[in-house]
């Protein structure tokens, strides 16, 4: 079932699941803006518990929706439902294709301003810069492998979790009027937590599908520091992985080279979902 939930929305998300309903920024928007009063500092969940609260609700109300009926084809249907909402990215897909689009012009301006619409932090000129494939890479595994490894350790009310701490995470980053800002620094520490076992399992899989020589001694230096960002840890071992030339650095051969690379990285999560589901790890 696990498995066959992920196939089935990965398909279908790819085809074409684009409209604001397939995107979980859209139901975090009304359910902060249908709380507004109930998290002010009087209100009910103004308190730092009182959020954690409210942030659980509606993943408690996802798990006893799921557990409504134990019918196999219901339950399938609601998985692939919500995996298909915590996967929508349409707003990083059409980036994507803005910036391809910029550098077949030849317009390297709009080009650097999408790729930082796209989520990357500093150009790769830029001191702690990235590449557009290492933002790629992030993008992929905030969007799809951490989703799908709360997933399968548990079910839909985990990937709803996630993907909840993933969205209020970005809101307050981009906004700080937002009414939950005052809990930004809780929701970065949780989404710092949610992230770093997923990191160290996304980048290994970047070893085993690339250049694992090269990706190893990355890996291995950053997966039990505690102190690194998870950010650090899938970017630099994916493009160590990778092995992209420097020249290639913010060219579309780079971008779509990391494009590749995420997309095996996705069939290795399959394939180990298939293998512990085939030995008994997983129901």
């Amino acid at each position: 079932m696990i498995l066959v939930s992920i196939i089935i929305a990965l398909i279908l998300e790819r085809l074409g699941a684009r409209s604001a309903h397939w995107q979980i920024s859209y139901y975090a928007d009304g359910y902060v803006n249908r709380s507004a009063n109930l998290l002010t500092n009087k209100g009910v969940f103004g308190s730092g518990v009182g959020f954690l609260v409210w942030l659980l609700l509606p993943v408690l109300a996802i798990g006893c929706l799921y557990l409504l009926s134990d019918f196999v084809l219901w339950q399938l249907i609601f998985n692939v439902t919500i995996l298909l909402v915590c996967f929508g990215c349409a707003k990083q897909r059409a980036l994507y294709k803005s910036y391809l689009n910029a550098l077949t012009r030849d317009d390297k301006t709009a080009a650097t301003l999408y790729a930082l619409q796209m989520g990357q932090n500093r150009t790769e000129e830029e001191q702690d810069g990235e590449t557009v494939g290492q933002t790629l890479a992030w993008v992929n595994f905030r969007f799809y492998c951490a989703v799908i490894f709360w997933f399968v350790i548990l079910g839909v009310a985990g990937a709803v979790l996630y993907a909840l701490v993933r969205t209020f995470a970005d809101l307050v980053t981009q906004d700080d009027d937002e009414i939950i800002a005052k809990h930004s620094k809780m929701l970065h520490r949780l989404l710092f937590w949610l992230d770093w076992l997923p990191a160290r399992i996304t980048s290994f899989g970047y070893l085993v599908i690339g250049n694992f020589n090269k990706g190893t001694s990355c890996w291995l230096h950053y997966a039990l520091d505690f102190s690194s960002p998870n950010r650090k840890v899938v970017t630099y071992t994916a493009l160590a992985a990778e092995q992209v030339e420097k020249r290639y650095y913010d060219c579309a051969y780079e971008a779509t080279c990391m494009i590749k690379l995420v997309k095996r990285n996705v069939l290795f999560y399959l394939v180990l979902i298939a293998l512990l589901t085939l030995f008994g790890g997983l129901d």
